[in-house]
């Protein structure tokens, strides 16, 4: 009787362990879904605490690191986070996230200084400016665009000519197997009508500022708008292009500009250089400008490398002088006008900054 009565319990204490083990079991799956869907699911998670989260000093050292900040830019952006209590600046600045108001307060921020010598706040206006410049290059060597196809209705694109001459057009469509812009014009407004069945070169630039340069086939011309269209194929295979230093910004406005004569206070890295501007000044119109240059067309044809004065009326109160260098000279399809692009070689910071400004409409 006794070996009949112990049965029911060695039957009991079997299934105890086997309900134990079928709970360790389960348990340890439940613990192995939850780990793939916390793997799946950080990212997202990551990416919006990661964005709230203040801009600290680890954050700090990599952007520092990132955009090859100097030990003054630095110092400026770590005071700048801390008065602004500034969310995730590499986050806003890796996934383009809008980060230009932060530098906008900034701006106006230090404008306002009215306690301050004019150089301080120049000196400030710069070293915030070169960080906004070298983030904005930053991500133009990041981007990676390779197609026509990707490019939006509505850009802007410009049909590069043989003799390096650029005339604006318009996207006015976007197809699978076709690229629709509307008919590039000269300056003049006269209409440009390469060949159709010829192959043509075309230029566009990113609102980041990167340039691409695309080699399509013009399909051909029709007139579904009033205003004519050219159809091209798409390129596949877009190049980089002449990726610049500095943003620019089309102005059209009209300038003076001279002649100028160079005289030096000795010889070698160290001699005193001096830049004299003509007495006679002529017109012209200031089609574009950057931080590190300008472009302005004239009826003269004035050969390269030589200094030239200017004046340019930038924020539309003053005018502001700089001296350049000559580095091209674009004849226009007619030959009677000229685009002379210039080089900066003489240029205030408070000058410089204005241009920033402009280019990055930033308002006091």
């Amino acid at each position: 009787m006794n070996s009949f009565a112990s049965f029911p319990l060695q039957i009991s204490a079997s299934t105890t362990f086997l309900l134990i083990g079928v709970s360790v079991f389960l348990l340890f799956i439940v613990f192995i879904l939850k780990t793939v869907h916390d793997k799946y699911t950080k990212g997202s998670d990551y990416s919006s605490q990661s964005a709230k989260q203040i801009t600290n000093g680890a954050i700090l050292y990599r952007i520092t690191k990132m955009y090859d900040l100097d030990q003054d830019e630095y110092a400026f952006l770590k005071k700048m986070c801390t008065t602004q209590k500034i969310p995730n600046l590499e986050y806003a600045f890796h996934f383009d996230v809008p980060s230009d108001q932060f530098f906008i307060t900034k701006f106006n921020e230090i404008n306002g200084q009215t306690n301050k010598k004019d150089d301080l706040i120049q000196k400030e206006l710069s070293l915030l400016f070169s960080i906004k410049q070298k983030v904005d290059n930053s991500r133009k060597t990041l981007s990676n665009l390779t197609s026509t196809a990707a490019i939006p209705v509505g850009d802007t694109i410009s049909y590069f000519s043989d003799t390096k001459e650029q005339f604006e057009a318009k996207i006015l469509d976007n197809t699978k197997n076709e690229l629709i812009l509307s008919i590039p014009k000269d300056i003049f407004g006269n209409p440009i009508r390469p060949p159709a069945l010829s192959k043509i070169s075309l230029l566009y630039q990113t609102k980041a500022g990167s340039a691409y340069l695309s080699d399509v086939r013009i399909i051909r011309y029709q007139n579904t708008t009033g205003a004519g269209e050219m159809v091209t194929t798409h390129c596949n295979n877009m190049q980089s292009f002449q990726k610049r230093q500095f943003k620019r910004v089309s102005m059209k406005i009209p300038c003076l500009f001279s002649a100028v004569k160079i005289t030096t206070g000795g010889t070698g890295a160290k001699a005193d250089i001096e830049y004299t501007p003509m007495e006679r000044k002529y017109t012209g119109q200031l089609l574009e400008i950057s931080a590190g240059g300008c472009s302005i067309m004239t009826n003269m044809n004035i050969r390269e490398k030589q200094y030239i004065y200017a004046e340019l009326n930038i924020d539309g109160e003053h005018p502001d002088s700089v001296i350049g260098l000559i580095v091209n000279t674009t004849p226009i399809t007619d030959k009677r006008q000229f685009v002379l692009h210039i080089l900066f070689v003489r240029i205030t910071n408070k000058i410089r900054n204005k241009i920033f400004a402009r280019v990055y409409e930033y308002k006091k």
